[in-house]
């Protein structure tokens, strides 16, 4: 593999992390993934700005946003890449690494953590921090493909890898950002392309609810399949319309 390593594109066996360096001691770190399409990285203005106001909260240097995307850009054109999964990490250092965009899937299977809260009133939430061992960990214990969780106010929050919606009674809805979700940056493109409802729910809601969607940059826009081991219904024609507005 090929990856950008601060000013430098070198091979991945290059690169050497310093032993005092906190992002890989203690996860203080920040990152963003990006879907690149046809050699160029979407949204980028969009992943750029939440990147910068989350290295901000770490005092973290940031490169500019036209030298970084330069760097995303031509780490595609030298590992040849045109659809591609990019991962920006940074904190002491700068990482880029881009892989090939794995085949999508429509459907998820999903489980509810009511016993994982998320915290919303942590300095961290929607931050998207390189610590990720708890998500990492909730999806490997549940061995799905996503794990629903609330907040500590017991309210509707999101997943572990994305933001959640739900359609009741023909209406679309989500949790607000006080809720203390990550500020997806597919999350932002739903809400430009339909009309959504963010609110509050008790977490309960997605017991009683037609349909429930998952969004994140690099699958972009699926529906929940199956939850806790129980069938869920196929998506509504709003599903396959709204996803074929998305990049």
């Amino acid at each position: 593999m090929i990856v950008s390593w601060n000013e430098s594109i070198v091979e991945a066996s290059a690169v050497g992390v310093p032993i005092r360096d906190a992002t890989y001691l203690r996860g203080e770190g920040v990152f963003e993934t990006i879907r690149a399409i046809g050699g160029e990285p979407l949204f980028f203005e969009d992943h750029y700005q939440r990147l910068k106001k989350a290295s901000a909260f770490f005092s973290f240097v940031i490169p500019d946003e036209k030298n970084l995307h330069e760097r995303v850009r031509k780490l595609l054109e030298v590992n040849q890449l045109q659809e591609a999964r990019i991962r920006i990490t940074l904190g002491e250092n700068c990482l880029i690494t881009t892989l090939p965009l794995e085949p999508e899937s429509l459907g998820a299977k999903a489980t509810l953590a009511p016993q994982a809260p998320i915290n919303e009133r942590s300095p961290l939430a929607g931050i998207k921090c390189s610590s990720y061992a708890e998500n990492m960990s909730l999806l490997r214990l549940a061995k799905s493909d996503e794990v629903l969780r609330p907040n500590t106010q017991g309210e509707l929050c999101e997943g572990c890898l994305s933001n959640v919606f739900f359609i009741k009674e023909g209406r679309l809805f989500t949790p607000s950002l006080a809720s203390g979700c990550l500020p997806g940056v597919m999350r932002k493109q739903v809400l430009a392309c339909t009309a959504v409802e963010e609110g509050s729910w008790p977490f309960e809601v997605l017991q009683e609810v037609d349909e429930i969607w998952l969004s994140n940059s690099i699958r972009r826009l699926r529906y929940v399949s199956e939850i806790d081991g129980k069938k869920m219904p196929a998506p509504s024609p709003l599903f396959h319309e709204l996803r074929a507005k998305l990049p």
